[in-house]
């Protein structure tokens, strides 16, 4: 009799451990996936932050040929413009417009968040067996960083209707600046005088005006772990595989972890709106130069990185991620209490 009763309480001591590792199992999972979406969706904010980069590039290369000479009109044929630099820009409008273009090719929500989601999937699965399909990063509900219409572009170009929406709030600068010096020989005398041509706005570089929380993820494992150990009422090939015998489709035995995190560190472009620190119209003269591309080209910071966070952090966004996490959980017929979490 004694025999058995130690056997009993050696048998629930050891199945009791392997519930609680399980437990710690699913919320490193939880922290992992998570942080891989994170991960990922840092690695698009960088290539979205060079793509953006090479925009400003171009703008401050043809400022800077514009501004490099002083253009000749044709005497007495053209009046209020030079052929040759409007050609230029010409040129300029359309090595810009490809750049964008590839802006938001990068910046699409199938290109930079579903891929994260993916690889969040992919290595929760990789880490606990069994929760690919149970995996979910709030995709499914409105006001989610990662559901698929929470953010919104301010695209202000001719194709932008149709356009997916992005992994954060885009608003492109529209009113960056061209002019150049030349030579109007177009007066009554054909004597030439040296006349600026009127400013020309394109559409270039982007901003995210929210440098750091807009970005994040909350992400959510669950699962019933398959045990032969103890587990009076496993069948292989059967739905009951919980603990004892507990049915895998819900109850007690099934296991749910949440994890948040965030890229951080990188900026976009410039978040200032005053005068040149966002279009970057400073003068150098009486034409623009290509100086004044450098503070937007600085504000450009291709350092995004991961790093986990908790649920009670200032987190922006349309919904924080305790209100995220309670809606997710009623979802799957839990009631939590976020208060006690965490994670």
């Amino acid at each position: 009799m004694c025999l058995m009763a130690l056997m009993l309480v050696v048998a629930f001591a050891t199945n009791t451990g392997i519930a609680v590792n399980d437990r710690i199992r699913m919320q490193s999972t939880a922290d992992l996936a998570t942080y891989a979406v994170a991960y990922s969706e840092a690695a698009s904010l960088n290539d979205i932050v060079e793509a953006n980069e090479q925009i400003a590039d171009i703008a401050r290369d043809c400022r800077g040929t514009l501004s490099s000479t002083v253009w000749n009109t044709v005497p007495c044929a053209q009046c209020g413009s030079d052929p040759g630099a409007e050609l230029v820009i010409a040129a300029c409008r359309v090595e810009l417009d490809l750049a964008v273009r590839q802006f938001m090719m990068k910046a699409e929500y199938g290109n930079s968040v579903e891929p994260a989601l993916e690889a969040g999937r992919g290595t929760a699965d990789a880490n606990f067996e069994g929760t690919y399909d149970k995996t979910s990063f709030m995709e499914d509900i409105p006001g989610s960083p990662t559901y698929r219409w929470s953010y919104s572009t301010f695209w202000q170009t001719s194709y932008s209707a149709g356009i997916n929406p992005t992994i954060a709030d885009f608003e492109q600068v529209t009113d960056t600046a061209f002019n150049y010096e030349y030579l109007n020989y177009c007066n009554d005398r054909c004597v030439p005088s040296l006349t600026v041509k009127p400013d020309q706005t394109i559409p270039t570089w982007f901003v995210k005006r929210n440098r750091d929380p807009e970005v994040w993820v909350a992400g959510r494992v669950m699962g019933t772990p398959e045990k032969r150990f103890l587990d009076t009422d496993y069948r292989g090939g059967g739905k009951d595989r919980g603990y004892f015998g507990a049915s895998s489709t819900g109850g007690d035995d099934l296991l749910v972890a949440y994890a948040v995190a965030k890229p951080y560190d990188g900026s976009v472009g410039p978040s200032e709106k005053s005068g040149y620190q966002l279009n970057g119209n400073w003068r150098t003269g009486p034409v623009y130069g290509r100086k004044g591309i450098d503070y937007p080209k600085l504000g450009m910071v291709g350092e995004y990185r991961a790093r986990m966070a908790g649920i009670q952090d200032r987190l922006a966004g349309y919904v924080d991620a305790e209100t995220l996490i309670a809606i997710d959980g009623a979802m799957i017929g839990k009631s939590w209490d976020t208060s006690r979490f965490e994670h």
